[in-house]
């Protein structure tokens, strides 16, 4: 163990950890519509589509800025990490952490609606944390195809307009928000193909945290959809920074809209909510598998992520 960082043996503590309880029904929280959608992906059991359930925030419609003439609200579509989406806490397990809670507030408080897909649950899962990347049967093959039905589903929404669609994305959900964006995937170039304009497709991404391992080495090669940001900390131990770096390497050598920004002395999970001290988690994954993983707010770091992606999504979402 660490010294100074305080273990936590049990994983409902660590997935609590992740996501703090939230209660939805405190003053000035977002509240959420329970929607779902089919996925692209088939239950190889039923030969169905996978059924995904999921929360929809939007805003009051005197919310979104002036500018949106047409009535009809942007959007953006934020993927849970291997935790899961919800709290683990028996009592509010069909709450969304206070991670969560706090980026749909932000997001409906800039006047765009706000779709929070649940891979897990619909497969049998609350979450994979605990679970060794050999034994996680839920994979970013599985998140690419909820994500492309997820932007099916917004443009059937009235309210929505479905050519202001933007990707977000927390640890695996930053690795999906990477999968999906991969222009070069054959899933995701005949989506491409589908469409009759290119502005129909998500018009920018932004991971947190995400593992670049996949994306850095996939034998498809790596090419960005539309503009891409990762913020990560170059002291991750769980999803490590210098794969994200090698990645935005690549892509500024070939010309390609994906940046990062690696914040220095910042470990996984930096815009973790009302977190003062850094802890410990024993799971499975990580640079030193077996050794465990640390969770570490910094303020500052989150304060200027929040800041470029707030402008990312403005600049992405101007008529």
């Amino acid at each position: 163990m660490r010294r100074g960082f305080a273990p936590l043996r049990m994983f409902a503590l660590c997935a609590a950890l992740l996501g703090t309880p939230f209660v939805a029904q405190v003053a000035g929280a977002a509240t959420a519509e329970r929607v779902s959608f089919d996925s692209f992906d088939i239950d190889p059991e039923t030969g169905q589509p996978v059924i995904i359930s999921a929360l929809y925030f939007r805003p009051e419609d005197n919310a979104a800025d002036a500018h949106y003439a047409s009535g009809k609200m942007p959007a953006v579509v934020a993927l849970h990490g291997c935790g899961g989406m919800y709290s683990a806490v028996p009592a509010r397990r069909d709450r969304l952490t206070e991670r969560h809670q706090a980026m749909a507030d932000l997001l409906v408080g800039e006047g765009y609606a706000v779709l929070f897909p649940d891979s897990f649950n619909p497969r049998g899962r609350r979450e994979i944390c605990s679970l060794k990347l050999s034994d996680q049967q839920i994979t970013q093959d599985n998140r690419r195809l909820d994500v492309l039905a997820a932007l099916s589903y917004l443009r059937t929404r009235p309210e929505v307009d479905g050519s202001r669609v933007a990707l977000f994305g927390w640890s695996h959900g930053g690795s999906a928000v990477l999968a999906t964006m991969n222009r070069r995937h054959p899933l995701v170039a005949q989506f491409l193909a589908a469409d009759a304009s290119a502005d129909s497709f998500y018009r920018t991404a932004i991971a947190f945290y995400p593992g670049c391992y996949e994306s850095v080495y996939t034998r498809f090669g790596y090419a960005p959809a539309s503009p891409v940001s990762i913020f990560i900390g170059a002291s991750d131990d769980w999803t490590p920074a210098y794969r994200c770096v090698l990645l935005g390497e690549k892509m500024v050598k070939f010309s390609e809209p994906l940046r990062v920004r690696s914040y220095p002395d910042t470990y996984h999970g930096f815009d973790t909510p009302n977190m003062s001290t850094p802890l410990h988690l024993d799971v499975p994954t990580g640079v030193h598998p077996g050794q465990g993983v640390t969770i570490a707010p910094n303020a500052a770091a989150r304060d200027d992520a929040f800041m470029r992606m707030k402008e990312q999504l403005r600049a992405a979402f101007a008529p």
